[in-house]
């Protein structure tokens, strides 16, 4: 067959329009498998060109394409999400901006196999932005965080959506991958995770038990546990008599828990529930944030999309963290310098501070070794801080690249279109009765 014609595949696909050599050429409309997706436009010996790709559930990509895969320039419609960018071999990448439909999240930078990865900005649907280094799809590297007012922040904290409407993507894109970016970049984080105080400061810091006012907090709270141990109450009626050894067991819980609770605090020294928590989120609850127009930046190393290693995280209000992060919370030396520019220095884990350089003489040694490594942080902060603003420098060059392929995209996208609508007219001169599933998107 030649010039023109249609043709019926085995699984209920169907081809209608130019050919040349016993191959698809010139214009034509092609669906998929029982007559679902389509593509319509230009057609190379066999292989989709240029043209307007639409699967079943409505998603559509627009653009250029190479033995079969996209592949050049072109726009991609999913769901809430529009990528406008180059294309290699069915990926996006190198270049491209994706954003929602929805809200003002988008990404802007460099791409492999469909991922973000290299260098690139990203904008949070409340306005923050993210400029730095990625990998397969995370902030990892070097990177800036900056957050938007504190108000508007909070006001935009993360809630429930809607997963995307579709799981179309490329056939090699890691699509678990895809969605969790998704889902992140469309909520609002906020960007604010330093914290003024150590998580519950007042039962959290740890007084060296040396000190007098350290053994008055002892004494104290071994009182108070062998008092509420001898205090009878109706639930005592069902209770089993205490032992000697379960007396012993509560005296040693009331020493040990000595460590989590401040010399000042006028609550037991006796907790329950966790003290630490595992959260995902970059938004954090400030109390101590009177300021709506507060901002919060933080500028150095990530790992796995969170703040890890070392870096500075500063708000505008004075409060200012260096040292080590981990999992976006204050783990292992730094400094924090509060408003009133006084300092807390030492040694944290999960943002509570665990050790301190205020210690008695019996602690001479290691309070230099705490120094040693305060300083070093200090140090490698500021350094990560100088690498993570370059960085974030080419991640903003990078951006901009993005935009003029986005607009490559936008043209490829017009002509696919307008091949789309050739291939139509085709279709239906050398068979009428076709029906064409996405003609009735024509005006």
């Amino acid at each position: 067959m030649s010039g023109g014609g249609r043709f019926d595949f085995d699984d209920g696909g169907t081809y209608v329009g130019g050919w040349e050599d016993g191959k698809a050429h010139g214009f034509g409309v092609c669906t998929g498998p029982k007559g679902q997706g389509e593509y319509s436009g230009a057609w190379q010996a066999g292989f989709e060109f240029s043209g307007v790709y639409t699967w079943p559930s409505g998603n559509c990509y627009e653009g250029q394409w190479t033995q079969g895969k996209r592949h050049g320039a072109g726009i991609e419609n999913k769901g809430r999400w529009t990528y406008r960018g180059e294309w290699t071999q069915g990926f996006k990448g190198r270049y491209g901006v994706r954003q929602s439909t929805s809200s003002g999240a988008k990404y802007e930078g460099t791409w492999t196999t469909g991922l973000q990865d290299g260098y690139g900005v990203e904008t949070y649907a409340d306005g923050g932005t993210y400029q730095g280094q990625w990998l397969r799809g995370m902030r990892h590297g070097y990177g800036v965080r900056t957050s938007v007012q504190y108000g508007l922040a909070s006001h935009y904290r993360p809630k429930a959506l809607r997963a995307s409407l579709t799981s179309l993507r490329s056939e090699q894109e890691e699509d678990h991958v895809v969605k969790d970016r998704d889902r992140k970049l469309d909520e609002s984080r906020g960007g604010f995770v330093l914290r003024a105080k150590s998580d519950d400061e007042a039962q959290l810091r740890r007084p060296s038990i040396f000190d007098k006012q350290g053994r008055t907090s002892l004494r104290r709270t071994l009182v108070q546990g062998l008092r509420l141990r001898k205090q009878k109450s109706t639930g005592d009626i069902i209770e089993a008599p205490p032992h000697r050894h379960r007396q012993q067991a509560s005296v040693r819980s009331t020493i040990s828990n000595i460590s989590h609770a401040s010399a000042d605090s006028s609550q037991s020294g006796v907790t329950t529930g966790s003290m630490y928590t595992d959260s995902n989120n970059s938004f954090v609850s400030q109390d101590d944030i009177n300021d709506t127009n507060v901002t919060e930046t933080y500028t150095g190393e990530w790992k796995n999309d969170k703040r890890s290693g070392f870096g500075i995280s500063e708000r505008s209000d004075g409060l200012k963290y260096e040292g080590e992060w981990y999992n976006n919370k204050k783990y292992g030396y730094g400094v924090t310098t509060f408003k009133d520019q006084t300092k807390e220095e030492g040694k944290y884990k999960n943002n509570v501070l665990v050790s301190s350089g205020k210690k008695s003489k019996f602690f001479l040694i290691r309070s230099s070794k705490l120094r040693e490594g305060v300083d070093n942080a200090v140090a490698a902060a500021q350094r990560a801080a100088q690498i993570a603003q370059q960085k974030a420098d080419i991640a903003i060059s990078r951006m901009t690249n993005a935009r003029e392929k986005a607009d490559q995209a936008d043209r490829a996208a017009a002509k696919s279109n307008e091949d789309s609508a050739k291939a139509r007219i085709k279709a239906r001169e050398v068979a009428p009765e076709f029906h064409q599933p996405g003609e009735h998107d024509l005006t």
